[in-house]
């Protein structure tokens, strides 16, 4: 994992027979919505998915990112965790809201 996941090239999920969707994780109360910052670690979890409809999205940018997550608000998501591996619990994370305030901070305020 990079040492910076929230400044570095993301990559999600995207389903293309279902653009809508995300692929998320519940654990207790909350709801982890995956990023992913290594091309490995991804294309290794989207493979044992086995979907042939799922491929890997790239956001380069702050307003991608900060577009991604707040989709990511309207399916309730409350984290985001990045370059999750099955079977481990090492993956780092942080809430949601914090990400998108980050966001529109890199991002700025345009004036017209």
């Amino acid at each position: 994992m990079q040492p910076d996941p929230i400044s570095s090239l993301w990559l999600v999920i995207f389903n293309a027979t279902a653009p809508d969707e995300r692929i998320t994780l519940h654990v207790g109360q909350e709801k982890y919505a995956l990023v992913f910052t290594d091309l490995a670690v991804a294309t290794e979890f989207l493979r044992d998915l086995q979907d042939p409809a799922l491929s890997l999205e790239r956001l380069e940018n702050w307003v991608l990112k900060e577009t991604f997550l707040t989709t990511l608000e309207l399916i309730h998501a409350t984290r985001v965790m990045f370059d999750y591996v099955q079977g481990t619990h090492t993956a780092m994370s942080a809430p949601l809201e914090l990400l998108r305030v980050h966001c529109k901070n890199q991002i700025g305020v345009i004036t017209a």
